[in-house]
């Protein structure tokens, strides 16, 4: 479990903050240790590259910046306090000593809060659960039976709007799958006919297989639109170096002729490269990864073209109302590692935190 925290962690779409559940503060703490292992043996296999192969400056200045941000990561275990608890912890072979010193001389909450704070992975029983709103945070890591409010209002965690971010994510380890069946009946919406309305035998959920057809129509719609304004995608990603950098230089000419044209591409930019993020870290990514580069490109060539305003006051007070009426999406992998997508769009998120 540690080791694939640690890929899915590091190969998601956006690098949000997660929250590690567990059943029990031992395993908890247990989860913890075999995060860091696993995570030092990807950071030092990383260094032992850097040192040894022979790469492109482009490819030691990406892995310069993911080893930095390896190094940089904190994470901590935020467990409620018992009486005795080293000494029980101790007989387990766990030592919680220096976590709960973490605890009592850090404002852990403030920082995993901080989009900027280097502590990005909380380890947690039932504390952060509930009511505990961290708008960063993208994914939970579900490894703990749950039900009903309990079950809904962790997964809320997730759930949260934030810039560039596109969905939450859900990895279950535990079958929560009926019980989240049960628990969208008591709070989700149809018609606005309000609780229960939703047929417990109807979950709004689709296998990620439809998102990952949602991206290829959109790649094919992008290539469209840009062949027909005589720019071919396709040859772009077979090009590299200054050859690529000129021809990307002569499309960015053909695709701002005006600003309805470049507005129109700068959308089927953005769309593929939402999907895209929203499938990772999905093996199936990698059919899609070099048109999705070729259409980042240029369109950040474009915007570097484009007059910078400061819309900031505006883009708060429009966050603020999503906030209030838009929910992202989530997804929830079973057992069998099978990956569903959950619209908590249909769930009654007012109802719930008044619970």
């Amino acid at each position: 479990m540690g080791r694939d925290i640690v890929d899915h962690f590091l190969g998601r779409g956006f690098a949000g903050k997660a929250m590690v559940v567990s059943i029990d503060k031992a395993t908890a703490l247990r989860t913890y240790d075999k995060v860091q292992k696993h995570w030092q043996a990807r950071l030092s296999a990383k260094l032992a590259r850097l040192a040894n192969d022979a790469l492109s400056e482009e490819e030691a200045e990406l892995l310069h910046e993911e080893i930095a941000w390896m190094q940089s990561t904190d994470m901590a275990v935020v467990i409620s306090s018992s009486q005795n608890e080293i000494a029980e912890m101790a007989e387990r072979g766990l030592d919680i000593t220096s976590h709960r010193r973490r605890m009592v001389e850090e404002d852990l909450d403030e920082n995993f809060k901080n989009p900027a704070n280097p502590l990005r992975i909380a380890f947690v029983c039932a504390m952060w659960t509930t009511g505990f709103d961290v708008p960063s945070c993208s994914t939970i890591y579900l490894d703990k039976p749950m039900r009903n409010h309990s079950l809904m209002q962790t997964i809320s965690r997730a759930n949260r709007v934030f810039p560039e971010k596109n969905n939450g994510v859900i990895v279950a380890y535990v079958d929560v799958f009926r019980d989240l069946q049960k628990a969208l009946a008591l709070y989700a919406v149809t018609g606005g006919i309000g609780k229960g309305a939703i047929d417990t035998g109807v979950l709004p959920i689709e296998e990620k297989a439809v998102l990952v057809d949602e991206l290829r129509d959109a790649v094919d719609d992008a290539v469209s639109y840009c062949s027909n304004r005589g720019v071919l995608l396709g040859a772009l990603t077979g090009l590299q170096g200054f050859e690529f950098v000129q021809a990307a230089g002569d499309a960015v000419e053909q695709l701002i002729v005006n600003d309805e044209e470049k507005a129109a591409f700068l959308d089927h930019a953005k769309l593929v490269d939402r999907l895209f993020k929203a499938i990772l870290p999905d093996p199936s990514a990698s059919e899609f990864g070099p048109m999705r580069g070729v259409l980042v490109h240029l369109s950040r060539t474009i915007a570097d073209f484009s007059p910078r305003v400061d819309v900031s006051p505006v883009l708060r007070r429009v966050e603020q109302l999503l906030d209030d009426s838009v929910a992202a999406k989530a997804y929830v992998i079973h057992e069998d590692r099978a990956p569903y997508q959950i619209d908590l769009n249909d769930v009654d998120w007012q109802a719930l935190e008044q619970t």
